[in-house]
């Protein structure tokens, strides 16, 4: 299968600041940059020094900065180029263009990567076509794949080439996947097909099921059969960068909502098998400092809990704003290109977003009665508790009294016994066991067991 003038773009995106993570501005943490610089040094053999071109500080209250110093901006272009060649296995050598555009959009860094095989080698020379194996050539070791970071929010692969004879549009499907094949030899990396569509007049083909969120990569196949796709593509370049950041963002946000609702479903399971009516009414000392112990766990884990649900809420949020944001740009397409059907981008966001709300919608709704019965547990073990120790405080002031009527008693009885015994201090022999210090103390001792057994006898009728 032959193609003529195969593209691949890299439209890559990360945080440079957030609510809790701050980059760094000796590095400001473009990991894309180093992304840019390693594709280009892997492929072409050429130092790119991304960073070096960069004014990171231009405008810095600005939503949207195009970062390229101004020293080095040619005729408006915002973007640095770079040429090269690559070697193939027939001894022949090929010209590569390519070109990075670096920016900062909002809160993020994006990055516009671009390696080509150019349109013309010379003025009105056509390069010739090349078979789709030379997309292999673009993506060694899968070098186009960034690696994820704290930062990352995600990219999307757009491989664009144009088809080379009418009758190519009745293999569009095993062309588009002979592309995908190449730039993606390793059957493990490689992104499974999503659907099919047109875009400006040209099909275009979308891998990467959302379903797999640990394995998802966005990649789009777009087969030119019509110049004015080109010309469309050149109009609205601008948009559809934009499209690819907020859709990256919607997806990101989904993502890290599935880690919240792993987080949430393990607390849940734990807060269910609480088992608080199970609880016995009669507790032994261990039981009572079990659930002493649990007392204090639980604020904790409701803490965490609320914390979950409320970063739950921010994600679902942070997709709605993004998917607006997603169909503003759509709009200006529209406002652009008038006639032109857009349902291909539409698809996103009238099916995929609002589906994502409606999942973090449900998981919500299900994990806020976790909160109650969160809410329920501690309130019960509370009253357990508070019950048994008054009831163990109040038995404990019981015996106190018990023993301290008993005492009372024996010792009134006690000093009766002694002010009516004669020679009390006299000396104890065999010949007189029945001493009055031994009698006094056998009358001291059964009064106050007789007491103590009145005032126990009291405090049970009570």
């Amino acid at each position: 299968m032959k193609i003529y003038a195969p593209n691949i773009h890299l439209f890559a995106f990360q945080l440079y600041k957030g609510s809790n993570i701050e980059v760094n501005n000796k590095d400001d943490g473009c990991k894309l940059w180093q992304g840019a610089d390693e594709i280009v040094r892997t492929i072409l053999h050429k130092d790119l020094d991304l960073s070096q071109h960069i004014d990171i500080h231009k405008e810095p209250d600005h939503p949207r900065v195009d970062l390229l110093k101004e020293s080095e901006v040619i005729d408006g272009d915002y973007s640095l180029g770079f040429d090269g060649k690559i070697f193939l296995d027939t001894q022949q050598d090929l010209i590569v263009k390519g070109f990075a555009y670096p920016l900062r959009i909002y809160d993020s860094y994006g990055l516009w990567l671009n390696l080509r095989r150019p349109e013309e080698e010379a003025a009105d020379t056509p390069t010739e076509d090349v078979d789709v194996s030379f997309l292999s050539k673009l993506n060694p070791n899968n070098i186009f794949t960034l690696p994820k970071n704290q930062l990352f929010l995600g990219q999307t692969l757009l491989i664009t080439a144009w088809l080379t004879s009418p009758k190519d549009k009745k293999h569009l499907y095993e062309i588009a996947q002979g592309c995908l094949q190449a730039v993606f030899p390793n059957p493990s990396q490689r992104p499974p097909f999503n659907r099919q569509g047109e875009l400006f007049g040209s099909p275009i083909f979308e891998y990467g099921l959302f379903r797999q969120p640990g394995n998802y990569q966005h990649v789009l196949i777009w087969l030119f059969a019509d110049e004015q796709t080109d010309e469309k593509l050149n109009l609205t370049y601008q948009e559809l960068l934009d499209l690819f950041f907020f859709r990256t963002k919607v997806v990101k946000a989904f993502q890290d909502s599935r880690a919240i609702y792993q987080q949430l479903a393990s607390a849940y399971q734990e807060i269910d098998h609480l088992q608080i009516n199970n609880i016995s009414s009669s507790l032994t000392q261990e039981d009572l400092n079990k659930l002493t112990e649990k007392l204090k766990e639980l604020p904790q884990i409701s803490v965490e809990y609320t914390r979950g649900l409320r970063n739950l809420e921010d994600y679902q949020k942070t997709i709605t704003i993004n998917a607006e944001n997603y169909n503003d740009r759509l709009q200006q397409i529209h406002g652009k290109i008038p006639q032109e059907d857009l349902s291909f981008l539409e698809t996103f966001y009238r099916k995929s977003s609002p589906l994502f709300q409606k999942q973090i919608n449900a998981d919500l709704g299900y994990f806020h009665h976790g909160s109650a019965l969160l809410d329920q547990a501690i309130s019960s073990i509370r009253g357990i508790v508070e019950i048994e120790q008054a009831k163990r405080d109040r038995s404990l002031e019981q015996t106190i009294q018990i023993i301290g009527v008993g005492l009372g008693g024996g010792a009134i009885v006690s000093g009766v016994v002694t002010q009516h015994i004669d020679k009390p201090f006299a000396p104890i022999s065999l010949n007189n066991p029945l001493h009055p210090i031994v009698t006094s103390l056998f009358w001291s001792v059964l009064a106050t067991l007789f007491f103590g057994w009145l005032a126990w006898l009291w405090t049970k009728r009570k």
